[in-house]
């Protein structure tokens, strides 16, 4: 038990930042000496040559020295020498072994390790100095010519040895600022044990959220943490006169625009706020060198569940923007050919209907049919003028309109679709008062919701689309008993190009475009959409309209929520 004992304490000062100079040269001497025997064993004239043997001394001489010497009594910059003469002896083996075993390289990444977690960014720099000096000088040295191709191979044992070096410094003072913080609440039992919960749920927020820029922000809204990715975003997005900006102050636009987004819409602010989301994409920089970005963010929860603060993940999608942009060019260009057969469509369709001699069932037929050609030729002049899902409507051409009516219409149009997929359309619709409304906007956004409806509803399954008016309100609500969504999906459900994982593991086609459309065309209104929606039993969305003009205001902003 006590040789355990003594072991573990062995092993604790050769993992100690601060000491155990004697301890690790101990450790490192055994390595070097585990090599040397192994060598011995098939190149035993290897290691009986005199610059091996030299490097048997040196190492010697730094054994000797580690465990003479009270480092702990010397000022801290004089433990830099028996790591120094460790690299010096790596070095001598390694020139020898050249040709056969370049690895052996590696063993200097030991004593760098040793001079970074001891003497910090001094200790990388010397480390890394060294290493370049005595291993990368003699490999250029010895180099028939010198190209691009041999110091990239020269460099890159310095220049891992710096990146890990500034990584263990960086994740040292992290732990230094975590042991400060836990020593001043040492005196309460309690308190002591809520911080070093707090931390590990913090870390396990951060390793489950890695992605490629990232950003950790207190309960207060304070930076805790930014890794250097997120260190370049946010240089991107800083003004090129300003040395430390204000969020007010970044180059945040949105996607495709040289419109600013507000302060409080920004990924970071909505974090800080309290918001969960996923696939916020925005603009970063200036007009000439901006990079789209996709933001997601979690918060981060106490062990009593308490809001702790926020993970803000950024990841650089501006490939992918681009070709989503080269798509929409191509479907601009189908739809420009789409329009000329339309519009003959709709003509000959307008010719059909004057017909005196046309039965009233053909006369509703041709109705529907050309309702639902004038709504497909409106579709491809949104595309033509690049509207689509990025900016929604041009402009609304309002009318006095009754929303009854226009649910009427859709569920017409839908009624055969429904029948076909087994699924019965039921309509429970009140008349409503008249409003000044878009009607084909109106209908595009009621149309989607109907679409969706039917799409995520088995066979067997019922929709129903309902209008209800209230004495300061009207609704229009399209309730199915489809597949439903979870709570975590409602709250990305409008945002474009998201799709539920239900959606997805069902494999049912789909681009996450119509939804976002909608809220745009209704909040254009002064209305609100929301939605209601349980997994396994179906999903109510409902489009709401105030009689007093209470809501213009309220949709408007809360169009990026």
């Amino acid at each position: 038990m006590d040789a355990l004992l003594s072991l573990t304490q062995r092993l604790g000062r050769v993992v100690s930042p601060s000491g155990g100079t004697d301890s690790k040269q101990l450790y490192f001497a055994g390595s070097m000496v585990a090599l040397t025997l192994l060598i011995s064993i098939s190149r035993l004239e290897l290691v009986i040559t005199a610059p091996y043997l030299l490097a048997l001394g040196v190492l010697a001489l730094s054994t000797v020295l580690a465990l003479v010497i009270r480092w702990d009594e010397l000022r801290t910059r004089w433990a830099a020498v028996v790591p120094l003469l460790d690299i010096v002896a790596v070095a001598l083996v390694r020139d020898l072994m050249r040709d056969t075993a370049v690895a052996v390289s590696l063993l200097a990444f030991i004593p760098s390790l040793w001079m970074a977690a001891r003497l910090r960014l001094p200790g990388v720099w010397v480390s890394t100095l060294a290493i370049t000096v005595l291993i990368t000088g003699p490999i250029v040295l010895r180099a028939p010519f010198i190209d691009s191709l041999t110091l990239a191979y020269a460099l890159l044992l310095p220049f891992t040895v710096l990146q890990i070096g500034l990584l263990v410094v960086g994740g040292l003072q992290v732990m230094d600022g975590q042991n400060r913080r836990l020593a001043e609440a040492l005196a309460e039992k309690d308190s002591l044990l809520d911080t070093a919960a707090t931390s590990e749920q913090l870390l396990t927020s951060i390793i489950d959220s890695v992605d490629v820029g990232i950003l950790v922000v207190d309960r207060e809204g304070n930076d805790a943490l930014m890794n250097r990715s997120q260190h370049r975003i946010h240089a991107l997005a800083s003004p090129a006169d300003v040395v430390d900006p204000e969020e007010s102050q970044l180059l945040v636009r949105y996607p495709g625009t040289s419109a600013t987004i507000p302060p409080g819409q920004r990924p970071v602010r909505r974090a800080v706020l309290g918001e969960t989301f996923s696939n916020y994409v925005v603009d970063l920089g200036p007009p000439g060198d901006r990079a789209s970005v996709s933001t997601s963010a979690r918060q981060i929860l106490d062990h009593h569940g308490e809001h702790a603060g926020a993970v803000i993940v950024f990841s650089d999608v501006t490939t992918y923007i681009e070709s989503v942009r080269s798509q929409e060019r191509f479907v601009a260009a189908v739809s420009h050919e789409l329009r000329t057969p339309l519009t003959s469509v709709i003509g000959y369709l307008e010719l059909a209907r004057d017909d005196q001699e046309l039965s009233p069932t053909t006369a509703s037929f041709l109705e529907v049919t050309h309702r639902n050609a004038e709504q497909l030729l409106l579709i491809v002049e949104d595309l033509l003028a690049d509207q689509g899902t990025r900016s929604g409507p041009q402009e609304l051409q309002l009318r006095p309109h009754r929303l009854s009516e226009i649910a009427q219409q859709s569920a017409d149009s839908f009624a055969l679709r429904a029948a076909n997929a087994g699924i019965m359309l039921e309509t429970e619709i009140a008349e409503t008062p008249e409003l000044p409304l878009d009607a084909h906007r109106m209908q595009q956004a009621v149309d989607n919701l109907l679409s969706n409806a039917v799409k995520y509803t088995p066979r067997g399954g019922r929709v129903r689309v309902a209008t209800e008016v209230g004495s300061t309100y009207l609704e229009l609500r399209v309730i199915d008993s489809g597949i439903g969504m979870s709570a975590q999906e409602q709250t990305n459900l409008f945002t474009e190009y998201y799709r539920t994982a239900t959606a997805r593991d069902s494999a049912i086609e789909g681009h996450g475009i119509g939804l976002a459309l909608t809220r745009r065309i209704v909040v254009a209104h002064g209305g609100q959409i929301s939605v209601r929606s349980t997994q396994g039993t179906g999903s109510t969305f409902t489009i709401h309209f105030s009689l007093d003009g209470a809501d213009g205001a309220d949709g408007t902003d809360g169009a990026d929520g």
